[in-house]
């Protein structure tokens, strides 16, 4: 059972507040730093392993997503961050390139601790030229939720796999056949939905070692004009996501058939759509051009930091962290998806159809691009296909925009690794 979160913080506050409390008090305590409810959450774990382990004291700190990039770099520059960062994995690329990180592979392999079951793309997001730097702890995609019944009603018995099928459900959900109703809604000001479209061509998002745009390419091109597509065919309403404030009447009203979206909606849909339609919603992966198409992985990977003076005792704490036991019990706690795919047949996720749809997608998804700046391009790729839907400009020229953007945001990278390469 997944709990909500503000039990989640009641309760994680109750078990670790003493454990914190003690810690704070102990030279020798590993420092964590960890976002959002799942920093909340961590305390009672924190408390488990101190009281295993015999003397290892964990002291947590729970940031706020909104504050944490800045705190955390607040903190390099002062020579002050703690043991554990659990970083979201797009920031991974920036801290290891400013050397905030230490490199884990020596502790892997000298512990035999095992991620070889992790999902691959998890993996791939915490290798950087070769080296690790960190361990998954938990992992999110994005998919389809959409109201089977509707779907049911308009002549399809399942979500269609290619671009092509998913076209005609969106047509007949939208437009002439559902007045003032929508296919999909995907906002224009988020960035994910589009990434993960553009993610299915065969060509990589950034060139050259990640130091160049590459959107002109003709298969991304595509993928970028196809997400287009959607609004200029009336299959998707041209928002922000602010003028949608609550998703969930909106699902339930019928005002859009699909919402591309994460695993945490699987508890939020269970606890806020109508009793009515418990039965009438499901997931399903992305189409994609000859069939299931990729989408981003994302998550959060628990790091060691340089600066650590007990990196002995704080890998034992990750590696406390990532057994199944504990990632079974992470979940049941927070409802986020374990990335060793083990844990997934303990904690029953394989087999509930909602969440198996989640360990599909999740085996075909793909990292973002590992470059420090990834972050601030995606947004730019969001503002582009709003000045594309909106008439501003032209496709091909906003994607030359972005391109021109791409390079000048990594010109630095550029030049440091001219500057490494020449060394």
């Amino acid at each position: 059972m997944i709990l909500d979160r503000r039990a989640v913080l009641k309760l994680s506050a109750a078990l670790g507040a003493a454990s914190l409390e003690s810690c704070s008090r102990s030279p020798e305590a590993v420092r964590v730093w960890a976002m959002g409810v799942e920093g909340e959450a961590l305390g009672a774990f924190a408390k488990s392993f101190t009281e295993s382990s015999r003397g290892t004291d964990v002291v947590v700190q729970a940031l706020p997503w909104s504050a944490a990039h800045e705190k955390l770099l607040t903190a390099f520059a002062a020579d002050n961050l703690p043991d554990i960062i659990a970083l979201g994995n797009t920031w991974i690329p920036e801290f290891a390139a400013v050397n905030a990180l230490e490199p884990l592979d020596s502790y892997v392999s000298a512990n035999k601790t095992d991620y070889e079951t992790d999902f691959s793309a998890a993996r791939q997001s915490v290798t950087i030229d070769g080296q690790l730097f960190g361990l998954p702890w938990y992992v999110d995609t994005r998919l389809l939720f959409y109201r089977s019944d509707l779907l049911k009603k308009a002549g399809f018995d399942q979500v269609a796999a290619t671009r092509a099928g998913w076209d005609e459900q969106l047509a007949a959900l939208s437009g002439a056949h559902r007045p003032g109703r929508y296919g999909v809604l995907m906002p224009v000001n988020e960035y994910e939905p589009l990434v993960a479209f553009c993610l299915q061509a065969d060509a990589p998002l950034l060139v050259d070692d990640a130091t160049r745009g590459g959107f002109q390419q003709r298969s991304v091109r595509d993928s970028f004009a196809y997400v287009a597509s959607l609004y200029r065919r009336g299959f998707a309403a041209v928002v922000t996501n602010t003028q949608v404030p609550d998703i969930y009447s909106a699902f339930a009203r019928g005002e859009f058939a699909f919402l591309i979206s994460g695993p945490w909606n699987l508890g939020e849909f269970s606890r806020r759509l109508p009793v009515h339609l418990q039965d009438s919603w499901a997931t399903a992966p992305l189409p994609g051009p000859a069939g299931p198409g990729a989408s981003l992985s994302g998550g959060v990977s628990l790091c060691l930091t340089r600066a650590s003076r007990n990196k002995t005792r704080a890998f034992a704490f990750i590696s406390y962290l990532r057994t199944l036991r504990q990632q079974s019990a992470f979940y049941r706690l927070t409802g986020d998806l374990p990335a060793d795919q083990a844990a997934w047949t303990i904690t029953g996720l394989m087999r509930d159809p909602r969440s198996k749809a989640f360990y599909d997608q999740l085996q075909i998804a793909k990292p973002a691009p590992p470059a420090p700046e990834w972050e601030r391009i995606a947004n730019e790729m969001a503002a582009t296909l709003e000045r594309v839907v909106r008439g501003v400009q032209p496709l091909d020229a906003a994607l030359a925009r972005l391109d021109r953007f791409s390079d000048d945001v990594l010109a630095k990278r550029r030049w440091f690794l001219k500057r490494e390469a020449g060394a």
